[in-house]
């Protein structure tokens, strides 16, 4: 079986129910808890104490997760696994997941990363749409449901992922000064400009809770702003300022992509959610904080 790396920080009560969905369907498992409180901590050891496939290595803090992943990528490393398939706490696979990711990456020897067909249960008539360039030059950007296996994609998810750990090993890991947001991202462009292919299974069906997004009415539609706390605002404007600067706006698609989010993410909090002014003023302090180039935990 391919192995696994799951990270938890604080899981919910449902969340044993969707580390079984991955015992289920990996082997060995190796999870990582950031979690910063003695009751979260004890809860992780108490759910994994009767599932012995697990190996658990809590984290003395929160180092954020392209910390958390590099550990458990390099301890599977060293155990003489080839591929792992990376989970967070919201994420539940479906029944012959990993058998799915394992065939498209034998079809995509040179792929760097086999993201996961994902969609959001509180939305599951939508399924995830991935990023591609498109127009003339590759200066515009499309995205694309993954109705058959899709390749040439900008980037995928790191939930529901399968790795290749020699790639993994050779790009240098995991970005752990970025913390949080964008770790996936960045890691999928560096394999891109190394040459190598990110691919889409489409048979790998995931479930992912993708943010706090709620419904919310208005001229006869159905919108679903995002509900990111502010210091998530700011860390994940720090970072897109951060990949800017270190990808100089490359892919082009890409950038036209981020800027396109940014706008949207400003307009739902400006339209849809409270806090009409942290949000917003998260949003720029995150921008100045990329510009003045600081790296590590949200402030």
């Amino acid at each position: 079986m391919i192995p696994a790396a799951v990270v938890t920080y604080h899981p919910d009560s449902a969340w044993p129910a969707r580390l079984d969905a991955i015992l289920r369907e990996h082997s060995p498992i190796l999870l990582v808890d950031n979690s910063t409180t003695p009751d979260a901590r004890a809860f992780v050891a108490a759910t994994i104490a009767n599932r012995p496939s697990i190996t658990l290595h809590s984290l003395p803090d929160n180092p954020g997760i392209g910390a958390a992943l590099n550990l458990a990528f390099a301890t599977l490393a060293r155990e003489g696994h080839a591929h792992a398939v990376a989970y967070d706490q919201d994420s539940t696979p479906a029944l012959g997941f990993a058998t799915a990711l394992a065939a498209t990456s034998a079809a995509h020897p040179h792929a760097a990363v086999i993201g996961a067909n994902w969609s959001d249960p509180r939305r599951p008539d939508q399924p995830a749409r991935f990023l591609r360039s498109a127009g003339p030059l590759g200066l515009c950007f499309r995205r694309t449901a993954a109705t058959t296996d899709l390749s040439d994609l900008l980037c995928v998810i790191t939930s529901g992922s399968l790795f290749d750990l020699k790639t993994w090993r050779d790009l240098g890991g995991f970005r752990e000064d970025l913390f949080l947001d964008l770790i996936d991202t960045d890691y999928c462009l560096r394999a891109r400009r190394a040459g190598l292919g990110i691919v889409a299974c489409a048979s790998a069906h995931l479930l992912h809770h993708r943010g706090e997004k709620q419904a919310v009415r208005l001229f006869g539609r159905d919108f679903f702003p995002a509900h990111a706390p502010a210091a998530r605002l700011r860390c994940l404007s720090r970072n897109r300022m951060l990949l800017f600067r270190s990808h100089r706006l490359r892919p082009l698609a890409w950038t036209a992509y981020e800027l396109a989010y940014a706008v949207k993410l400003l307009v739902d909090a400006l339209l849809f959610e409270t806090g009409k002014i942290s949000r917003p003023n998260a949003m720029a302090r995150g921008t100045w904080d990329g510009l003045l180039g600081r790296f590590g935990p949200p402030r």
